[in-house]
């Protein structure tokens, strides 16, 4: 393993935290798209 693999691996990690970060923590799981907590497709669902 290179050291341009291990790069690699922790721009991909760093990236994956982040991801995680911005919509399960961040927003509290809520919808991608929206910043609100109530989410209109899930009102109209049954």
């Amino acid at each position: 393993m290179g050291f341009s693999d291990i790069v690699w691996m922790g721009l991909i990690i760093a990236g994956t935290l982040y991801l995680l970060y911005r919509s399960v923590w961040k927003k509290k799981g809520h919808c991608a798209g929206c910043d609100s907590q109530s989410c209109v497709l899930k009102k109209y669902k049954m």
